[in-house]
């Protein structure tokens, strides 16, 4: 499998701290400031109105409404830091996706141990996956339609086995995100693990890229919130 950096494995201790950069535009609904932490955010909803945008040449462009996500009582928000086996990540964004059983959040995470890494913390009815944007240059992402839950998917050198398989519709997001989405637009998801590991892999095909990433399951009590 290819290398992948998420903490708690000794990879992640080998990078050096960088200094974290962040850039400030102004939402071009209401004029507010809107401040991007990751560099290659693409996307962001205002703090004031929740007019979401696209970043288009480095100007923020209005898309869909500004309809803020309902609050269920999570114990994260975007702006908190957080510690997570002994690492400290600032969490700068979410998005929410439905399907027929329900919903589930997504935490947008940075650390600035690896500042251009993506990070992102699954919240699904008490269950948390912390996963890491793999390097999924070379590799061929399986076909959605044709695959079927209970097959298995080559990763690399590894063999993954597909758990899970769904579609689900995008219901909003706030903070920054680093991707374009628009609220009502599907994404295809197919889980995985890998085998003989337990190592869990998740292939997302959103509506304009498709993305892999790897992680690893955590308690809630792993997590501490710092502020």
């Amino acid at each position: 499998m290819k290398k992948y950096y998420l903490c708690g494995h000794k990879q992640f201790s080998q990078f050096k701290p960088k200094q974290m950069s962040s850039k400030q535009l102004n939402c071009p609904s209401c004029g507010a400031p809107v401040e991007l932490k990751y560099r290659f955010s693409k996307m962001a909803v205002c703090g004031y109105c929740g007019q979401s945008t696209h970043l288009t040449n480095e100007n923020l462009e209005a898309k869909g409404d500004s309809t803020p996500l309902t609050d269920y009582g999570s114990k994260f928000s975007v702006g908190q830091e957080i510690s997570l086996k002994g690492e400290k990540f600032e969490i700068v964004g979410r998005i929410r996706f439905t399907y027929p059983s329900g919903f589930w959040d997504e935490w947008f995470l940075i650390n600035d141990k690896n500042p251009e890494t993506e990070y992102w913390l699954q919240e699904d009815e008490g269950d948390y996956i912390l996963f890491g944007r793999a390097d999924d240059s070379g590799i061929s992402f399986p076909d959605f339609t044709s695959t079927q839950v209970g097959s298995t998917q080559q990763y690399a050198d590894e063999a993954v086995f597909v758990s899970e398989k769904n579609t689900a519709e995008i219901m909003g997001g706030e903070g920054e995100l680093p991707f374009q989405v628009v609220k009502g637009e599907q994404a295809n998801f197919i889980d995985g693990i890998v085998v003989g590991k337990g190592t869990p892999v998740s292939y997302e095909y959103l509506p304009k890229e498709t993305l892999l990433y790897v992680g690893f399951e955590v308690q809630l009590d792993d997590i501490s919130i710092r502020k």
